[in-house]
């Protein structure tokens, strides 16, 4: 096989490797491991800035149907809470609820765990360089 299908092969190990060794915290609390993911992202940006759907749109590649209804169930489970925004009132403002903020602690030990079992010996020259190559390979696709 040449480089260009061995890239993308090493990503989707590493992806379902991921996937099958984590969701903890997600089974303990009857989400699906989607939904940890984009709620650990509203817990995270949305405390430096607000976040809207379209962030998570953009920041997990998602359709804005799939981003609704991955949203509409996190509400639904009482994770999180839409807010308009009084700029302009068809902006909802996503926020973590106090609910959603109880269980952060345990999604950050998963998180941090899976960082490091992904990293162990691996020099941070390395991992600059692997994030400048990902970045690069993002962008080919967008």
């Amino acid at each position: 096989m040449g480089n260009q299908t061995d890239a993308g092969r090493y990503i989707n190990k590493i992806s379902n490797r991921l996937r099958r060794n984590s969701g903890k915290v997600q089974e303990k609390f009857g989400i699906t491991r989607a939904q940890g993911n984009i709620l650990g992202f509203i817990l995270l940006e949305g405390m430096e800035r607000q976040v809207y759907q379209r962030d998570v749109e953009k920041e997990f590649g998602l359709r804005p149907s799939t981003a609704t209804g991955l949203l509409q169930a996190l509400e639904e489970k009482g994770l999180i809470r839409r807010i308009s925004d009084k700029r302009d009132g068809r902006y909802k403002i996503l926020q973590a609820t106090d609910y959603a903020k109880e269980i952060q602690k345990e999604l950050e030990e998963e998180i941090r765990e899976k960082e490091t079992a992904l990293t162990r010996g691996i020099s941070q020259q390395e991992l600059e360089q692997f994030k400048q190559t990902a970045e690069k390979m993002l962008q080919n696709l967008s």
